[in-house]
């Protein structure tokens, strides 16, 4: 279990961007204040399966080491784990390699999918060298006999 420092709330599909830049940015200044420890890199997860005329259910998270006021617990539990190296563009096609691979195998969805932003895209040079985790938290499907 980890503690997440975040902001939940609906992201319009154009305005994301813009958003992890706002987000994150209160979330580091919120750290600095309260003088809190990254656990982790930061994170987003995705706490609906599609978009609605109000956006997508998004929260944007950093773990941190301290439990403080503002703080939630996090504890996914079991997930399918992706490293992707390159574009951010490949994430939503590795969504779905994993749902078909957990459906096949007999597993379904638990919890909000996430992705952890495991190189900075502010101090890459090139899309190459972008390095993201994609999780999708599974249980086992119960047999309905």
């Amino acid at each position: 279990m980890m503690y997440l420092l975040s902001i939940r709330k609906n992201v319009l599909e154009h305005e994301f961007s813009e958003e992890y830049g706002i987000c994150f940015g209160q979330l580091f200044r919120k750290m600095e204040e309260k003088k809190l420890t990254a656990a982790a890199p930061p994170m987003v997860l995705f706490h609906g399966d599609e978009y609605t005329p109000f956006g997508l259910d998004t929260e944007f998270a950093i773990p941190i080491k301290e439990y403080a006021t503002g703080t939630r617990d996090f504890c996914p539990g079991l997930c399918l784990k992706t490293v992707v190296q390159g574009s951010y563009l490949q994430l939503s096609s590795v969504y779905a390699r994993q749902i078909e691979w957990a459906e096949r195998e007999g597993y379904e969805n638990s919890n909000a999918l996430y992705e952890v932003y495991v190189t900075d895209p502010t101090e890459v040079l090139k899309e190459s060298e972008l390095v993201t985790e994609v999780y999708y938290p599974v249980k086992k499907r119960v047999s309905k006999d």
